[in-house]
């Protein structure tokens, strides 16, 4: 590192101090903020453009490094430490400081680290002993780096050496900042962004009233323009569709898992799903989609019930969201459901009783009961509207 870097890295930490003491983070008694565990962490990494690359990270530095007491972390954006690598000896001893997956080390939150500043910053930083804000990491290092998206060239994460006084020299530092050049281009190079998800990057390109939101009948969600979403970023969408007017992080955490989820998890996933659809699409406080900048496929069956039956019922392919069990979905689940079923059986017309009982109501005996009466009908189609009732019948008295 030039004496230049190295003026401008203490730079770095000096005005990350200033900021840490005016945001009064306590360095005695403030710890990192671990808001991903279990199976939500298992998902985002599994969802996170670096897992691509996680073996050439391993064959590249984790290899060389971990076995000489030193720890190699890989974080997301946020600074949230996604991957740990390292001895179990110097992984229990950074569980002492919180140093551990799914914790927060962004600046914002735990003060100058350096995965926290490389990220910040978009520079590659090292930070010392007693540089760190936080007196728990005052006995470790560290150099790290920002990895960057190849398509939009923006920050998407950063590579961490954490250990002993050597996990800050000039050669560490570079053979982090040389093992994020490989993976970059590893990414840049792989035919047609495979290895970048499409649901990963920002939106700016795509008009925002073509931003919709593909939810019925499928256990795939997807957002126009953008490819696959998770199935929590769907429920999300889905919930402030049918919340214009906006609800809480503690009213959303209860639509999305009563009693298990809290806040905390709440303004990450929605942080996440921000970078997917863009930074102003998500109104805070309430959170609430802004007016036209996403629509939902339920949204417009809803809509066209009161207009156009038969377009509603050709327009619904299956339930909202069949895989979620998120209270606030199962119950918009359950009325979109019915008020297609009511608009087909109360006033639809045969060709909507048809559509109906080949696609959703295919196993409702009413609908084919009421197929079965219609005037006119061909006697093939009525004998296997009947059959169809005798079928159900049976299966429902079984």
């Amino acid at each position: 590192m030039t004496a230049g870097t190295a003026a401008r890295g203490g730079a770095l930490v000096a005005q990350s101090w200033e900021r840490s003491r005016r945001r009064g983070i306590d360095p005695d008694r403030t710890g990192p903020l671990v808001d991903l565990e279990g199976a939500d962490l298992s998902e985002w990494r599994a969802s996170h453009q670096i897992a691509s690359v996680l073996p050439l990270v391993e064959k590249v530095l984790v290899s060389g490094v971990v076995d000489s007491g030193h720890l190699v972390a890989v974080a997301d954006v946020d600074g949230r430490l996604l991957w740990l690598f390292g001895g179990r000896g110097v992984r229990s001893r950074a569980e002492r400081m919180g140093f551990v997956p799914g914790a927060l080390w962004s600046d914002e939150v735990v003060g100058a680290n350096a995965p926290g500043l490389a990220i910040r910053h978009d520079v590659p930083v090292r930070v010392r002993g007693e540089e760190h804000f936080l007196a728990p990491a005052h006995s470790w290092s560290c150099s790290a780096a920002p990895v960057h998206d190849p398509v939009t060239g923006r920050v998407i994460g950063g590579i961490d050496v954490t250990g002993r006084d050597s996990a800050a020299s000039d050669e560490m530092l570079a053979l982090v900042k040389a093992t994020v050049l490989l993976a970059e281009g590893e990414l840049r190079s792989t035919a047609a962004g495979v290895l970048v998800p499409e649901a990963a990057r920002a939106l700016p390109a795509v008009p925002a009233a073509d931003r919709r939101v593909e939810v019925l009948g499928t256990h795939r969600p997807t957002l126009a323009g953008a490819g696959p979403l998770t199935l929590r970023h769907a429920e999300i969408l889905v919930l402030l569709a049918a919340h214009p007017e906006g609800v809480t992080g503690g009213a959303l955490a209860e639509l999305l898992a009563e009693g298990r989820l809290d806040d905390v998890s709440v303004r990450a996933e929605v942080s996440r799903l921000r970078r997917v659809l863009g930074g102003e699409a998500i109104g805070s406080r309430p959170y609430r989609l802004v007016p036209g900048s996403v629509d939902t496929d339920a949204a417009a069956v809803s809509a066209l019930l009161a207009t156009d039956v038969g377009e509603a019922v050709r327009a619904y392919p299956g339930p909202l969201l069949p895989a979620s069990d998120a209270p606030g979905v199962v119950d918009l689940r359950d009325e979109l459901h019915a008020r297609v079923r009511a608009a087909v059986l109360g006033g639809g017309s045969t060709s909507d009783l048809r559509t109906w009982t080949a696609g959703p109501g295919r196993d409702d005996p009413d609908a084919w009961n009421a197929l079965a009466r219609v005037p006119g009908l061909a006697p093939a189609e009525r004998a296997t509207a009947e059959s169809m009732v005798r079928i159900l019948d049976d299966r429902l008295g079984a």
